[in-house]
C-alpha cells in the first residue's frame, strides 16, 4: 500500500480531473445560512464527514482517506514545466477537489493574517494552485478545459482566472459554490474558538497536507482508463454497508492508544501491538467467515444490507419505525466513531464482541435462508424453519429467528417459530392483514431474546398474544366475499394464502391416510415455483365462447369450444359469471406434484383421473398417480360437477377452520357457501364428508 500525503501527491505533478467524469458532487443536508455551529450535529453529509475526520486527528498522527487512482498523461498541458509530471484523476475525484477547496481557503485566510506556510513567499502557493513564469500561468489542479466547469472553478473557487466569466453554471458549480462557503465557515468558526488564529490556522493547514493519507494507485500505461473509470464506477456496485462497515472497524482498530510491550499498564484504553494486530486480525477472519456465509448459495448471495439491518435489530435493541436508515446513522454516525474511541466510549473490546456476534449470526443468517445448510443433527429446526419460508418467511421475523437459534439452546424455541408460522397465515392471510401488522413489537423482541432476557416459553406465549390480537375471523369471510366479486376475480385462486393451504391439507391428508409413500409427496419448491395448482373443471370450460375465441371467430376454434363444453356437460345450465365461480372456488383447486399434468389439464375428468382411460398407448399417469390430494379425488368421485365442487370445498373449508383453530361448527352451510363464492347454490343440499376426508 503506497499511502501519500496531500503534499506528496501534489510534489511536481499537474492533476486533472477527465471530462469523461461526472461533476463534483459533495454535499450537505445544510446550506447558505442553516450552517451554524449549533446546527453542525445536526448536518449531515461528505463535507461534514470530511471537516470531521481532519480535525479530529490527534498531533503527530494520520488519517487514512481512502484510494486515488492516477493515469499518467503523455503529454503535458505546460511543457516550459520538463520537472513536472501530468496526471489524470480516474477515481478520488470528489475528496481532492474538497480538500483543494479547503486548501484555498485556508490561504485567503493566513493572506488575511500576513502570514506563509511555506518557507519562503508563494511556496505554498506554487505547489497546490499555480505557478507564474514569464507571464504564463500552469493551473496545478482542475479540470479538463473542456469541462464545463473548468472555469468556473477557476476564477469563483481558485480566485485564479481574470478573463470574462463565461463558465456554465449547474448543479456542480452549485455543489462547489457550497463547498466553499461551508469551508470557509468551518475554518472562520474553528479559529475563532483558538486563542491564537496564526497558530491554529498553521496546525489546521499541517493537519490537512500532512495527516491526510490516500493510497495512491498509478495504472500501467497499457490499460485504458476509459475502461478502468468505468469499471470502477459504472459497472460495479458501491459499496455496500458491510465493506463500509469493516473499513471503518479497520481504520478505529487503528486508532486504539498504544503501550508498550513490556509495560505494566492495565488500563483498557491502551494495548500492545501484539494485541492491536489480534484485533485488526479477528476482523479480517470474521469477515472471511460472513461473506463465505452470505455468499453461500453462488446462485442467489445474500444481500449484506439486509443481514447488517437485521443484526442490528438484534444487537443493539434500537428500532425505530419512525426513523428511515436507522440502523446505518446509529452505526457509522453514532456508535463506531472516532470520537468515541477517543472519549474511551469505544473499546477494543467493544469492536471484538461485535464482530465475533457478526460471524456467528452471519452463518445462521444463511441458514434460514436456505435451509439446506442446516447440519444432519439440526432437522427439527430446519423443519420448522421450511413451514416459515412455504407460509412467506417475513422480514420482521428474521431478526427474532436469528436471536433464537443463537442460543445454546435453539431447539426450546421451536414452539415459538412454528407460532411464527401460524402467526403469518391467521393474521396476513386469513385475516388480511396489512403486511406491516405487529411488525415493531417483532422487532422489539428479538433483543430480548439474543439477550436471554426472556425465556422460550414466554416468547412463544407472547407470539401467540399478538397473534390473537391481529386475528380476526370476520375479516376473513369479508376478503372472500370481496375477492368473488369483484370484476375479473380470480376467486380462491387469487388468495394470498392458497399455496400454503393447499400443501398443508395435503400433508394433513397424508396423516390422516397414514401415507409416507415418496410418490405422494409435493416437492414445495416446484408447487409454488411452478404454480402446479389444477383446476380440475377447467379454467377454459368456464371461458365464454367470445372469451374463449378472443376475437378470432372461425369455425375451427367454435368446434374446439364446443368440445369442451360436451366434456363438461354438467355446468352447462349455469350462468358464465357462475361457472367461473365453480371454476376457482376452493374444491375445485387440487395441488399436484407433476407439472407435466397441465398437458391433459382440458382432458375430460376421467381422462384426468388417469390417462390409459383414452385408450391404448397411453401411460398410466394422472390423478390417480399424484398428490395424497389427487389420489383422494381419483378414488371418491366418478364424475366432476358443481354438486362434487361444492362438496369437497365445504369439507376443505372445515379443514382449514380446524388449521386456525376455530371450531368445526364456526360456519352454517350458507356461511360456508358465501365464502366459497358459491352461494347460488345455497338450495342445494350437500353433506359434508369431513369424516370420510
Amino acid at each position: 500500500m503506497d499511502l501519500k500525503s496531500i503534499h506528496d501527491i501534489f510534489t511536481s505533478r499537474i492533476l486533472r480531473i477527465p471530462s469523461y467524469q461526472r461533476g463534483y458532487s459533495w454535499s450537505n443536508s445544510e446550506t447558505g445560512d442553516n450552517v451554524k455551529a449549533e446546527n453542525l450535529k445536526k448536518i449531515k453529509g461528505e463535507l461534514i464527514d470530511l471537516w470531521n475526520d481532519i480535525i479530529n486527528i490527534p498531533q503527530g498522527k494520520w488519517h487514512y482517506t481512502g484510494l486515488l487512482t492516477l493515469v499518467g498523461v503523455k503529454d503535458c498541458e505546460y511543457p516550459w514545466l520538463p520537472r513536472y509530471k501530468q496526471f489524470a484523476i480516474v477515481d478520488g475525484q470528489q475528496r481532492i477537489t474538497s480538500i483543494l477547496i479547503l486548501i484555498t481557503v485556508m490561504l485567503e485566510k493566513a493572506e488575511k493574517l500576513g502570514i506563509e506556510f511555506g518557507i519562503r513567499e508563494g511556496d505554498t502557493t506554487i505547489r497546490y494552485l499555480h505557478i507564474e513564469k514569464d507571464g504564463l500561468y500552469a493551473y496545478i489542479f482542475g479540470y479538463d478545459q473542456d469541462n464545463p466547469s473548468d472555469k468556473f472553478f477557476r476564477q469563483h473557487i481558485l480566485g485564479l482566472d481574470g478573463v470574462e466569466d463565461d463558465s456554465r453554471e449547474s448543479v456542480y458549480t452549485e455543489n462547489l459554490k457550497n463547498a466553499k462557503s461551508f469551508f470557509e465557515k468551518m475554518v472562520s468558526q474553528y479559529l475563532k474558538e483558538s486563542d491564537n488564529e496564526e497558530q491554529c490556522l498553521q496546525e489546521l493547514f499541517d493537519r490537512v497536507t500532512g495527516g491526510l493519507r490516500f493510497n495512491e494507485y498509478i495504472l500501467p500505461e497499457d490499460l485504458d482508463e476509459y475502461v478502468v473509470f468505468e469499471t470502477m464506477n459504472n459497472r460495479g456496485k458501491p459499496l455496500s454497508e458491510l465493506e463500509k462497515l469493516k473499513n471503518r472497524l479497520m481504520y478505529l482498530s487503528d486508532k486504539f492508544e498504544m503501550k508498550a510491550d513490556n509495560s505494566e499498564s492495565s488500563s483498557s484504553e491502551y494495548f500492545t501491538i501484539a494485541q492491536k494486530q489480534d484485533l485488526i486480525d479477528s476482523i479480517n477472519k470474521g469477515w472471511i467467515t460472513i461473506y463465505q456465509a452470505l455468499g453461500a448459495n453462488k446462485k442467489s448471495p445474500l444481500s449484506d444490507n439486509n443481514f447488517i439491518k437485521a443484526h442490528w435489530i438484534t444487537y443493539f435493541d434500537r428500532y425505530n419505525r419512525s426513523e428511515s436508515n436507522a440502523h446505518a446513522i446509529h452505526l457509522f454516525n453514532e456508535y463506531f466513531t472516532l470520537e468515541r474511541v477517543y472519549e474511551g466510549l469505544l473499546t477494543a473490546n467493544d469492536i471484538r464482541h461485535y464482530v465475533k456476534s457478526l460471524q456467528s449470526c452471519a452463518v445462521i443468517w444463511n441458514k434460514i435462508h436456505y435451509p439446506r445448510f442446516f447440519e444432519a443433527h439440526e432437522d427439527n429446526i430446519k423443519s420448522s424453519i421450511l413451514g416459515l419460508h412455504r407460509v412467506g418467511f417475513q422480514a420482521s421475523f428474521k431478526p427474532l429467528v436469528l436471536a433464537a437459534l443463537r442460543q445454546t439452546n435453539a431447539s426450546d424455541y421451536l414452539p415459538m417459530i412454528q407460532a411464527l408460522e401460524s402467526y403469518a397465515f391467521k393474521v396476513f392471510d386469513v385475516s388480511d392483514r396489512l403486511s406491516h401488522t405487529g411488525n415493531s413489537r417483532l422487532y422489539r423482541r428479538a433483543p430480548r431474546v439474543y439477550y436471554s432476557n426472556i425465556s422460550a416459553q414466554d416468547a412463544y406465549n407472547e407470539i401467540e398474544n399478538q397473534t390473537k390480537d391481529y386475528y380476526v375471523f370476520l375479516f376473513f369471510k369479508n376478503q372472500m366475499q370481496n375477492i368473488h366479486e369483484a370484476r375479473g376475480s380470480k376467486g380462491f385462486y387469487g388468495w394470498s394464502g392458497i399455496h400454503y393451504f393447499l400443501f398443508e391439507y395435503d400433508s394433513f391428508l397424508r396423516d390422516k391416510n397414514l401415507t409416507s409413500t415418496h410418490a405422494s409427496k409435493i416437492n414445495w419448491q416446484d408447487f409454488k415455483d411452478k404454480n402446479t395448482i389444477e383446476h380440475i373443471y377447467p379454467q377454459s370450460a368456464a371461458l365464454s365462447y367470445d372469451q374463449y375465441c378472443k376475437g378470432e371467430d372461425t369455425p375451427e376454434k367454435k368446434l374446439a369450444y364446443q368440445k369442451i363444453q360436451q366434456k363438461w356437460s354438467a355446468f352447462e345450465d349455469y350462468t358464465p359469471d357462475q361457472k367461473l365461480r365453480l371454476c376457482n372456488s376452493l374444491g375445485n383447486l387440487l395441488a399436484i406434484s407433476h407439472s407435466d399434468n397441465a398437458s391433459f389439464s382440458n382432458d375430460q375428468f376421467d381422462h384426468k383421473v388417469d390417462q390409459s382411460n383414452k385408450g391404448p398407448g397411453y401411460k398410466a399417469r394422472g390423478y390417480r398417480y399424484d398428490s395424497m390430494s389427487a389420489q383422494i379425488v381419483a378414488n371418491r368421485y366418478l364424475d366432476w360437477t358443481p354438486e362434487t365442487i361444492k362438496e369437497r370445498g365445504l369439507s376443505m373449508l372445515t379443514a382449514l377452520l380446524i388449521m386456525i383453530g376455530e371450531t368445526t361448527d364456526k360456519l352454517n352451510e350458507e356461511e360456508a357457501l358465501v365464502i366459497l363464492g358459491l352461494e347460488f347454490m345455497i338450495n342445494n343440499n350437500v353433506q359434508q364428508l369431513v369424516e370420510e376426508n
